[in-house]
């Protein structure tokens, strides 16, 4: 089932939010699978600027979690096969 996971980078203080399942494991942490188009999203959401080198893939910088358990962002979406 569909959670809403806001995605946050404190560096720019931006956060945006992405509807997709969240899988939680036994050791304590979840992991979302998002979309090309959400990635794409999120990185133009949480950091839009040009050049810039504060965040990753995803546009994320900083601690990420969801119900207090750490988030994993798998961009596996990103690779073409």
């Amino acid at each position: 089932m569909p959670k809403l996971v806001t995605l946050t980078n404190d560096f720019h203080n931006s956060s945006v939010q992405l509807r997709l399942p969240v899988l939680q494991h036994i050791y304590g942490q979840c992991t979302i699978y998002p979309s090309k188009s959400q990635i794409a999203r999120a990185k133009r959401v949480l950091c839009g600027t040009p050049g810039c080198t504060c965040s990753n893939d995803v546009g994320t910088r900083g601690k990420q979690t969801v119900n207090g358990l750490p988030l994993v962002v798998d961009v596996s979406s990103l690779i073409k096969s």
